[in-house]
């Protein structure tokens, strides 16, 4: 066998060497090489490009001057998990130099341009030691966020947008994940109506051109597109801006920016006149409290008698959003919204704490109403309006 092998390997190689010449042979042409297409895109409307020569926006966001301590938040429930201590405030994070934490800066209208970072597709938000990590966050139109409870106790977490609610995912069990797609551009605002002071929001973008300040207030964004943009900033507690930039190829463009003209216009909150605990109260205007008092919700009072002409308006005086609701399409079981013939019905928005909501009642009659969000924990009430 051994020997049989060799005499292969030797007629082949004679073989070869009698086809050969002296002269090297033809050299073959070049393979063309095929540039790599661009990858597809992960946001409607969105053209994802090579950006070769980008350039980039960065800066600082910070509030000069004295700023408030906005008032703790209460932990009412769970100690076990959530402890009794009240927490300070997530709405107004300012570091000792003035560096404004969580403002989220998005470049607006931005129509190609790179491709969709993973850190912006991956997104999560997690329930432990009850509250929501991150606070504030940035995802691209049409992705998932993937919501995990990390505590041994119920949370769910309530999604707002446009004053509409998008969604309210129970979550009972430890380490349970939920992933939410979110659908339409904008800003998307989180609560947990078990405990109210979780709260925390959401941009949603149709472009990756975005960024959150860290605790010094700085942020970058890069591998931009040279042109003309508007930038936009926005914070939960200050509101919007929004600053002009023009960008130019492989420079930086430098975009700060001091809110204290913001800070300096927010004004104080109202003070709250008590309602009355006399069912029957006549006068121009009644008010109504909105009330969250652990995993309870009420209106107070409960039950008003008024006049002819009366108007009432309801003040949210917890932390949960809540609405004054007599519109039988948004019942969550039948009866809770009641109104006389020849009455209008009404809808309040979803309010948060502080903010308030007026309806003038002109016709007599028995009318019930509810919350949207916590009718079916018992959040009902009634008004009887007399000649």
């Amino acid at each position: 066998m051994k020997i049989r092998l060799t005499f292969a390997v030797g007629l082949a190689l004679c073989i070869a060497g009698c086809g050969s010449s002296d002269q090297p042979g033809p050299t073959p042409p070049p393979v063309a090489q095929t540039p790599s297409a661009p990858a597809p895109s992960r946001i409607p409307g969105y053209e994802v490009i090579s950006v070769a020569d980008g350039g980039s926006i960065s800066g600082m966001v910070v509030v000069s001057g004295p700023v408030p301590r906005l008032p703790k938040r209460d932990v009412k429930k769970d100690p076990k998990v959530c402890g009794t201590t009240a927490r300070d405030s997530e709405q107004l994070l300012v570091s000792s130099s003035g560096g404004l934490k969580n403002m989220i800066v998005i470049v607006e209208d931005v129509k190609r341009g790179k491709d969709v970072p993973s850190s912006l597709l991956n997104s999560q938000i997690d329930q432990k030691n009850c509250e929501y990590a991150p606070h504030v966050m940035v995802m691209p139109v049409n992705a998932e966020v993937a919501i995990l409870n990390s505590d041994p106790i119920l949370h769910n977490i309530h999604f707002y947008q446009d004053d509409e609610s998008v969604s309210n995912i129970a979550q009972p069990v430890q380490n349970h994940t939920h992933k939410q797609k979110l659908t339409k551009k904008g800003m998307v605002y989180a609560e947990c109506d078990v405990h109210g002071w979780m709260q925390g929001h959401i941009a949603v973008v149709n472009n990756p051109y975005v960024a959150v300040t860290d605790e010094s207030g700085k942020f970058s964004i890069s591998d931009l597109p040279a042109g003309n943009y508007k930038v936009k900033f926005w914070h939960e507690y200050l509101g919007e801006t929004t600053l002009e930039a023009s960008v130019n190829a492989k420079v930086d463009t430098p975009l700060n920016l001091d809110l204290k003209d913001l800070l300096a216009a927010k004004k104080p909150a109202e003070a709250k006149p008590a309602a009355s605990p006399d069912k029957k109260i006549a006068g121009p205007e009644v008010v109504v409290k909105m009330i969250t008092e652990g995993s309870s919700f009420r209106f107070e009072p409960a039950e008003i008698t008024v006049k002819a002409g009366t108007r009432v308006k309801w003040v949210n005086d917890s932390e949960n959003r809540h609405t004054s609701t007599a519109d039988p399409k948004l019942e969550k079981k039948p009866g809770q919204a009641v109104v006389p013939a020849g009455a209008a019905i009404w809808a309040s928005p979803f309010l948060a704490k502080d903010e308030s909501f007026t309806q003038t009642f002109t016709t007599p009659g028995k009318y019930q109403y509810f919350c949207r969000n916590h009718g079916q924990f018992g959040m009902e009430a009634s008004i009887t309006v007399i000649p």
